[in-house]
């Protein structure tokens, strides 16, 4: 049992969550707020599935059951399901989101960033090209929300086609994102799914969604981009968080902060012992986070105001 903790300090007591590089999802403080989250009934995981090894970092792996098909692929049917770590939503959305704007998220998948904006009073617009997510999420928003709250909308959007200009012309206040980490998640057999591409096809087609995406964004406003480096069959990192920079300096973002996610280990103690003996590979226990502005942040900062103090508990 994780002993009860405060998240004490001047700091804290200021700004929500100390405003460092590092954002510790270990600590006593982090994981009671998480459970408050979870209890409110929060299933993110329905409406998706997981067919790859898990990063056991930003995410609660409920199951560990991996089948491949006849033709040697993961099996969607068999997959494990992922939730989200609500406390990154809310202390990012804190931080970063005037009290209630409007959030965009290209790449939605489940309903935890939904729900979370929508408990702490932001308007939420999430893409997925699932229906039977977007099915699924409004679902437990129905289940979950009272009638005080601004209902997370999510639309069946291709968040890297041209389709999304004309599906959704609202500039919004912030950009909170995860997209695919390639094919180390495939969520589903749609031919568009990025998850299922080729890695360089992959690459082109998130690049352009970042574009669209900051497109969308008010000027003086911020971006934030949750990923994580994977490897090629070689072992050989692809640079993702590299390709995420270089998109949005291509879209006119200026890349402002870089904030670094330590992981609750789970499983990763044994995992890392297994890959250290057997080809000197270290287990990764951390994600990135790239933090893009447009425009001026001493305006933004301005125009987002006080950290709100909202709770929802």
């Amino acid at each position: 049992m994780t002993k009860k903790t405060t998240n004490k300090g001047a700091l804290a007591n200021d700004f929500f969550y100390p405003p460092f590089s590092t954002l510790d999802a270990r600590s006593g403080w982090w994981q009671d707020r998480k459970r408050k989250w979870l209890n409110l009934g929060i299933e993110s995981e329905l409406g998706r599935v997981k067919t790859f090894e898990s990063l056991g970092s930003i995410y609660d792996i409920k199951k560990q059951h991996i089948k491949k098909s006849k033709h040697g692929k993961q099996d969607p049917s068999w997959a494990t399901t992922s939730i989200f770590d609500p406390v990154l939503c809310e202390i990012l959305y804190k931080w970063f989101a005037p009290e209630g704007g409007h959030i965009l998220d290209p790449f939605a998948g489940g309903s935890v960033r939904g729900l979370v904006a929508s408990y702490l009073g932001y308007r939420y617009t999430g893409f997925d090209i699932r229906q039977e997510q977007i099915d699924a999420n409004v679902r437990q928003a129905r289940t979950l929300l009272k009638k005080d709250h601004i209902s997370p909308v999510w639309k069946n959007v291709d968040a890297c086609s041209k389709s999304l200009y004309k599906s959704f012309k609202s500039d919004v206040d912030l950009i909170f994102t995860c997209p695919p980490y390639g094919d180390l998640e495939v969520y589903s057999d749609h031919p568009t799914d990025i998850s299922n591409m080729p890695f360089d096809t992959f690459a082109g087609a998130l690049k352009h969604s970042i574009k669209q995406a900051s497109a969308r964004l008010k000027d003086n406003r911020f971006a934030i981009y949750v990923v994580s480096d994977i490897r090629d069959r070689n072992g050989e990192y692809r640079g993702l968080p590299d390709i995420v920079r270089h998109a949005g300096k291509e879209a006119g973002l200026k890349v402002y902060s870089e904030l670094v996610l330590l992981n609750a280990l789970g499983t990763l103690p044994l995992r890392a012992r297994g890959y250290f003996e057997h080809s000197r590979k270290i287990g990764r226990a951390h994600q990135n986070i790239v933090l893009f502005v447009k425009g001026d942040p001493v305006k933004a900062n301005a125009d987002i105001g006080a950290i709100p103090c909202k709770d929802p508990f």
